[in-house]
């Protein structure tokens, strides 16, 4: 092989290096949106949510009639440093709110506060994995006052989006009826890590 054929291939395998110590790096550089702890595979549950996320929503009338609002959402999901506890930030015009949750391994469930900033009030919630996505029940509505209950139900559609289903009943009644569709599009992380 020829000296100038040496050097070539010399600086191939150091360029080849250097780029896979760089991916190792990458890879060993913690997540700054969290990440959900192993020991149980429950604490994942919600790992497809880190991020940050733009939500349009669309208003469904007790006959159906769908109305797209013309605000939208954003909303910044993300694990503790515990790994078993997250939060989410939701902002939209006028509206702010956020809620932590942590997964009750006795009651196989995720536990979880809400706070609506504007009105100053929080409301317990329980979460749990079902066949339809991720579901959510909110007895007396986000109020905890209100004379119905509110179910969601989070379903994946892809990695870079979800719906959130929301529903209404009255209360003593198992009649759900849905009136509001969320659909959540991911948007760039942020460098710096979650804001909320």
């Amino acid at each position: 092989m020829s000296k100038g054929k040496t050097v070539s291939v010399v600086k191939i395998l150091m360029a080849s290096v250097f780029l896979l110590a760089a991916d190792a790096a990458a890879a060993s550089e913690p997540n700054p949106y969290g990440v959900p702890d192993p020991a149980l595979a429950a604490y994942s549950d919600y790992a497809f949510m880190r991020g940050e996320w733009q939500a349009a929503m669309v208003a469904i009338s007790a006959d159906g009639t769908r109305t797209p609002l013309k605000s939208s959402a954003h909303i910044t999901v993300f694990y503790h440093s515990d790994g078993r506890t997250f939060q989410t930030c939701f902002a939209a015009p006028n509206f702010h709110s956020t809620d932590i949750r942590a997964y009750d391994q006795t009651a196989k469930n995720w536990r979880a506060h809400f706070l609506n900033a504007n009105a100053q009030r929080w409301s317990g919630l329980v979460s749990k994995s079902t066949k339809d996505g991720m579901e959510t029940l909110v007895p007396g509505g986000y109020a905890g006052t209100a004379d119905f209950d509110i179910k969601t139900v989070l379903r994946t559609t892809s990695d870079d989006s979800f719906v959130n289903d929301v529903y209404r009943r009255a209360h003593g009644t198992d009649d759900w009826v849905q009136t509001y569709e969320m659909n959540y599009n991911r948007q760039p992380n942020l460098k710096s890590g979650p804001k909320c």
